[in-house]
């Protein structure tokens, strides 16, 4: 499948049926649900609580020979799959790196898998950067959550689960990119027509400026309940893949995020994150005039006080 070209000039492929393959029998296939003339793609309930292990499953199989260790950084969801996957394939050499304000709730299951994260920087970008300096040191495999066509190419398998529905609009969160870089290159090809818009927080909003500005921009996060997709700035790779093939890019406050949360609590029976009920308040709140769209829910880590002071609103 042949993409926008990266910033260096060379067409960038990924093979979505090849990473689906290899990856299939480690992940879930996680639902669909319909409401109304909407369609719902729960990767809430993915293996670790997040669509992450797609990627990092992909990344790390095809290169599981001769593997020194691994390591990576992440706000949380993607240190989780990470930890995930090397706790299924028994890799022991394995460093996580995350955020000093990481939610516990993500902390604690990095634990469960069996390794001891790391906290470095106040956002993820810190924390990349001191991660990508120890792989380099210590000769370990550096899988990153977002600028890597391995991990793109194992999110866009989510394409590959609902190409086969009726929508005619796509929702997808925006952090670094990888999840909506993923989707948008696997739907454009199978799917046009459907138009697919980029979600974001109004406090990490450096995706939403770059887009607007065709350049990227890095604007400091405050704190957001969308903590999963809190970042200063998007890789060169994702963003020029999803300049190519988004219609648009959203804002949503987080009043708009936490009413979100608390509907999907109560309407759908689901517990979600900020990050995983981000694309669902376009939903609510009406942002776009839609008709048969689709939204993915990308994830349900929330710390319990978090949700439990939310649903108390």
């Amino acid at each position: 499948m042949e993409v926008p070209r990266s910033s260096r000039g060379a067409p960038i492929m990924i093979d979505t049926q090849s990473a689906y393959e290899r990856i299939k029998n480690y992940i879930r296939k996680t639902p669909v649900i319909s409401y109304k003339n909407f369609y719902f793609k729960l990767e809430n309930l993915q293996k670790s609580g997040s669509f992450k292990p797609r990627g990092a499953y992909n990344k790390i199989l095809k290169n599981l020979n001769n593997l020194n260790g691994v390591i990576c950084a992440s706000s949380g969801n993607h240190a989780q799959a990470v930890a995930k996957v090397c706790s299924d394939l028994n890799i022991k050499n394995v460093k996580i790196i995350i955020p000093e304000n990481t939610p516990q709730i993500k902390v604690n299951k990095i634990r469960n898998y069996g390794y001891e994260p790391i906290f470095y920087g106040n956002h993820l970008n810190e924390s990349l950067n001191y991660a990508k300096k120890l792989s380099e040191n210590e000769n370990l495999l550096f899988v990153h959550p977002y600028d890597d066509l391995d991990i793109i190419e194992g999110q866009s398998t989510i394409g590959l689960e609902i190409e086969n529905y009726d929508f005619e609009y796509l929702f997808i969160p925006i952090g670094g990119g990888g999840l909506a870089s993923g989707i948008s290159l696997y739907i454009k090809e199978k799917k046009p027509n459907v138009k697919i818009y980029g979600v974001v927080s109004e406090n990490a909003p450096s995706f939403y400026y770059s887009f607007k500005s065709n350049k990227i921009v890095e604007i400091e996060p405050k704190e957001t309940l969308a903590d999963g997709i809190k970042l200063k700035y998007p890789s060169n790779l994702t963003f020029n893949i999803l300049k190519e093939k988004l219609e648009d890019v959203i804002l949503v406050s987080e009043e708009e995020i936490k009413e979100a949360i608390k509907w999907a609590y109560y309407n759908l029976g689901f517990i979600l994150e900020g990050a995983g009920a981000i694309s669902l308040a376009v939903f609510l709140f009406q942002k776009v005039n839609i008709s048969k769209g689709m939204f993915i829910l990308s994830g349900g880590n929330i710390n319990e006080h978090v949700l439990d002071d939310i649903l108390k609103l």
